[in-house]
């Protein structure tokens, strides 16, 4: 037992003395019945199915498999900051979204394992905020200090439900593919982890967490249409696999977002569920497929290219007219930094909040973008580079994220070199060039002054990883069959 709470063997008590539950304020009222279903109930008739479930029932337990898992994250509204955590718990009538808040989260957050199935009890049921909740119930339940769960075997729940979406149609009378689908739907997809890059980090722009950096992971998803899909991971989701991968794993998303940033691509949220190599006929399938094929580049519906090696070479920008049309292109690009332009402007202040320009006035920055003066500034990252390969040059954009990857320090901390006249601030750009990099950019073309020219954007930048390029170049020579 943990935290004290009835019951026992592999049972963890919520504390407080077991069952609790809703106390009912109107016995027997609402109009969803009062009480489970006689076929659905357990075999000590005490278990209600998740959608017999409703606000005015006095006591309740269900049976559930946790199908979703999220991790702690802090909130702030009127009355307070706090901490959450959610999960959605599936049996054969459907699922229903729990939370647990502050004390209870900390309590509960490392003992529930997702994918596996409790007997639970002892929370407020009330209506689901559709906002946030995607579940079938039309109620949630807030867990308190009297929740109750008992460990279960694995097949007293049904296994978690997938309703995959193809990347792209094979055939014409196929439900709509991602390819298709709108930004922001939440999905379901399947396919194999054909290309892994390794964790990187990004810097939070907005919200409590602004400033803070978190890593995430991206891979590239093939199924049986052959084409890719570019996909992120998140929070503990990215330690699922390594870039030593390749190619060896099905992995199931449930719960994924779709983005149409640079063509399409998916991530996990928090409330995803990712599984590899599960038990369902589909994994099968693209397993299947994927070793059956022909050896060859696949396509991609995101917009860095797909197959093992996306990349391409700089000439190939200008070559291929890539940045003329009416939709931003989005390549790869394999490149040594050789100079950065810190003579001209390579930063600007900013408000923290809305990261737009302040200007100063007097003593006091001046927010034109909110009418308002702000108390405290930072320095972002608006500098040019070049950077070349075996073909050529070109002049590259970088922003504030880009720039602290490149150079390794903040906008402000390099200012302050500057102004102290400090040579380490040239230092850093020198250290910085003549380094290999792996860059993602946007290319499109502006008019300014009457002159059109294609500008080059770093969307994303890492260090190369010699092991995986090594690998990617192995895999790119075997692919000619020589």
């Amino acid at each position: 037992n943990y935290g004290g709470g009835g019951g026992g063997g592999n049972s963890y008590g919520g504390g407080g003395g077991g069952g609790g539950g809703y106390q009912n304020q109107n016995a027997g009222g609402g109009n969803r019945g009062s009480g489970p279903s006689e076929h659905q109930r357990d075999a000590d008739g005490s278990v209600m199915p998740i959608m017999d479930l409703h606000a005015f029932v006095q006591a309740w337990t269900i049976k559930a498999r946790i199908t979703v898992k999220g991790t702690i994250r802090t909130y702030k509204n009127a009355r307070g900051e706090g901490r959450l955590f959610n999960i959605d718990m599936m049996d054969n009538s459907g699922d229903i979204r729990g939370t647990f808040f502050n004390e209870t989260s900390d309590a509960w957050v490392d003992l529930l394992k997702p994918n596996h199935v409790y007997k639970i009890r002892g929370g407020t049921i009330k209506s689901a905020n559709r906002q946030y909740n995607n579940c079938k119930s039309e109620y949630e339940i807030t867990f308190n200090r009297d929740a109750h769960f008992e460990l279960c075997q694995d097949e007293e729940a049904p296994k978690i439900q997938y309703n995959f979406v193809k990347i792209v149609k094979v055939h014409p009378n196929d439900p709509p593919s991602i390819e298709e689908t709108d930004p922001n739907a939440i999905i379901d997809v399947i396919g194999i982890a054909e290309t892994i890059h390794p964790i990187s980090n990004i810097t939070v722009k907005n919200g409590a967490n602004a400033g803070s950096t978190i890593p995430k992971r991206d891979f590239l998803l093939v199924d049986k249409g052959g084409k890719t899909i570019k996909c992120t991971l998140w929070d503990e989701k990215r330690d699922l696999f390594t870039e030593d991968d390749n190619g060896k794993y099905v992995v199931a998303m449930k719960g994924c977002r779709v983005s149409d940033f640079g063509g399409r691509s998916i991530s996990t949220t928090r409330n995803s569920t990712v599984e590899l190599d599960p038990d369902v006929p589909e994994c099968f399938d693209v397993r299947g497929w994927y070793e059956g094929r022909a050896k060859g580049d696949f396509g991609s519906v995101s917009g860095g290219g797909g197959g093992r090696d996306p990349r391409i070479m700089i000439t190939d920008i200008k070559d291929t007219g890539l940045g003329n049309g009416e939709k931003p292109d989005y390549f790869t690009v394999r490149v040594w930094v050789t100079y950065f332009s810190s003579e001209k402007t390579w930063c600007y202040v900013a408000n923290p909040e809305t990261k737009k320009k302040v200007v100063q006035q007097g003593d006091q920055w001046y927010d034109e973008a909110t009418s308002s003066y702000v108390d405290k500034v930072e320095r972002r990252y608006v500098m040019s580079c070049s950077a070349s390969d075996v073909t050529g040059s070109a002049w590259f954009s970088a922003f504030n994220d880009q720039g602290i990857a490149l150079l390794g320090k903040t906008a402000d901390v390099m200012h302050e070199l500057k102004e102290t006249d400090d040579p380490e601030f040239g230092l850093t750009f020198e250290k910085a060039i003549f380094q290999p990099y792996i860059m993602k950019v946007r290319a499109k073309a502006e008019t300014y002054n009457d002159e059109t020219r294609v500008k080059n954007t770093i969307v994303e930048v890492n260090k190369v990883n010699w092991l995986t390029g090594a690998k990617e170049l192995l895999a790119s020579i075997q692919s000619y069959n020589i």
